[in-house]
């Protein structure tokens, strides 16, 4: 063999050894790669959370209007809290016992679709009527927080979220929920 074909050998097989397998997984299924927050603990804090919302004889037997505010992430960790409150707020959808009113970014898609149909360009008999819109009872709100401990080989890391519902009229918070997630991970031969 030429030197030239042992090299274009050489540079194939080291490339086919850099790809990876990709598979499709049961996004249901638990899995725990490291102590960093996961799709199996936002699954875990999203089911827990609306289990204990939808369980709850809070609201009586009406059907509330709600309204998704903010989750702070109060880690020090970059976590998507929306992701958390989006499966929250489509399960409450999806339970039918509960009128879910659109939030911040709802309102400003919103209030763009209105400008448009203020415009001009719309025909006003087709136009939406101004004021009709539904106010929240409800507004949920909530909080991720994290503490991370390292000692030697082990570090440990506790999340904790915080989930409230407070009566818009009366300010009483009328539910309030937290799911505690805690991860230890040892130090293999080889490092973190």
């Amino acid at each position: 063999m030429s030197a030239r074909t042992l090299i274009a050998l050489a540079l194939a097989g080291s490339l086919t050894a850099c790809s990876g397998n990709v598979t499709y997984e049961d996004p249901e299924a638990t899995e725990i790669i490291g102590i960093g927050f996961s799709y199996t603990d936002l699954n875990q804090i999203a089911n827990e959370l609306t289990d204990s919302f939808l369980a709850t004889n809070a609201w009586g037997t009406d059907t509330p209007r709600l309204v998704f505010g903010g989750v702070e992430n109060r880690t020090n960790q970059h976590i998507d809290t929306q992701n958390v409150t989006d499966t929250i707020r489509t399960k409450l959808i999806q339970s039918f016992k509960f009128t879910v009113v659109a939030g911040e970014q709802g309102i400003s898609e919103m209030d763009n679709e209105i400008a448009y149909q203020q415009s001009g360009a719309v025909d006003q008999a087709a136009a939406v009527e101004l004021g009709r819109q539904l106010g929240a009872e409800y507004v949920a709100y909530g909080r991720l927080t994290s503490i991370y401990e390292k000692r030697g080989d082990v570090q440990s890391i506790f999340y904790k979220f915080t989930f409230n519902a407070v009566n818009v009229q009366t300010r009483q918070i009328i539910w309030a929920a937290e799911e505690r997630i805690r991860k230890r991970e040892e130090q293999s031969l080889f490092g973190w």
